[in-house]
Protein backbone atom coordinates (compact mmCIF):
# COMPACT_ATOMS: atom_id res chain seq x y z
CA UNK A 1 0.00 0.00 0.00
CA UNK A 2 1.36 3.76 -1.14
CA UNK A 3 1.06 6.34 1.24
CA UNK A 4 0.38 9.78 -0.24
CA UNK A 5 3.05 12.14 0.16
CA UNK A 6 2.76 16.02 1.23
CA UNK A 7 4.56 18.97 0.44
CA UNK A 8 5.76 21.53 3.51
CA UNK A 9 2.41 23.76 2.34
CA UNK A 10 -0.02 20.71 2.51
CA UNK A 11 1.60 19.79 5.63
CA UNK A 12 1.51 23.37 6.79
CA UNK A 13 -2.67 23.43 5.90
CA UNK A 14 -3.08 20.19 8.34
CA UNK A 15 -0.76 21.16 11.29
CA UNK A 16 -1.52 25.01 11.64
CA UNK A 17 2.06 25.78 11.43
CA UNK A 18 3.41 27.90 9.30
CA UNK A 19 6.36 26.36 6.52
CA UNK A 20 8.83 28.38 7.75
CA UNK A 21 8.02 27.45 11.61
CA UNK A 22 8.08 23.79 10.17
CA UNK A 23 11.70 24.65 9.10
CA UNK A 24 12.66 25.75 12.13
CA UNK A 25 11.26 23.04 14.09
CA UNK A 26 12.19 20.37 12.00
CA UNK A 27 16.46 21.62 12.56
CA UNK A 28 15.54 21.73 16.07
CA UNK A 29 14.55 18.01 16.18
CA UNK A 30 10.51 18.09 16.40
CA UNK A 31 9.13 14.74 16.69
CA UNK A 32 7.24 14.80 13.23
CA UNK A 33 8.72 17.39 11.16
CA UNK A 34 12.53 15.43 11.55
CA UNK A 35 10.55 13.01 9.57
CA UNK A 36 10.58 15.27 6.66
CA UNK A 37 12.83 14.20 3.84
CA UNK A 38 14.35 16.24 1.36
CA UNK A 39 13.06 14.90 -2.21
CA UNK A 40 16.82 15.56 -4.19
CA UNK A 41 20.44 16.80 -3.67
CA UNK A 42 19.42 20.16 -3.99
CA UNK A 43 18.95 22.66 -1.01
CA UNK A 44 16.09 23.79 -2.02
CA UNK A 45 14.40 20.83 -3.15
CA UNK A 46 11.08 20.25 -1.58
CA UNK A 47 10.18 18.73 2.02
CA UNK A 48 8.16 15.92 1.92
CA UNK A 49 6.14 13.30 4.75
CA UNK A 50 3.56 10.81 4.29
CA UNK A 51 -0.03 12.09 5.27
CA UNK A 52 -0.78 9.14 7.38
CA UNK A 53 2.34 10.03 9.52
CA UNK A 54 0.61 13.74 9.59
CA UNK A 55 -2.54 12.71 10.85
CA UNK A 56 -1.40 10.26 13.46
CA UNK A 57 0.51 13.25 15.03
CA UNK A 58 -2.49 15.39 14.39
CA UNK A 59 -5.19 13.10 16.57
CA UNK A 60 -1.92 12.56 18.79
CA UNK A 61 -1.93 16.39 20.09
CA UNK A 62 -6.12 16.81 19.78
CA UNK A 63 -6.26 13.90 22.20
CA UNK A 64 -3.58 14.86 24.18
CA UNK A 65 -4.85 18.63 24.57
CA UNK A 66 -8.54 17.94 24.38
CA UNK A 67 -10.87 18.82 27.81
CA UNK A 68 -12.72 15.88 29.05
CA UNK A 69 -15.64 18.12 29.03
CA UNK A 70 -14.94 18.78 25.70
CA UNK A 71 -14.54 14.61 24.98
CA UNK A 72 -18.01 14.05 26.72
CA UNK A 73 -19.70 16.48 24.42
CA UNK A 74 -17.96 15.34 21.35
CA UNK A 75 -19.04 11.16 22.51
CA UNK A 76 -22.48 12.74 23.49
CA UNK A 77 -22.77 14.74 19.91
CA UNK A 78 -21.87 12.08 17.82
CA UNK A 79 -24.24 9.32 19.08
Amino acid sequence: MSDVVLNIHQVSARTGHSADRIRHLRVDGHELYSLMWKNGPSHNSPLLLEERLVEEWVASQRARTIRPEAARYRTVASS
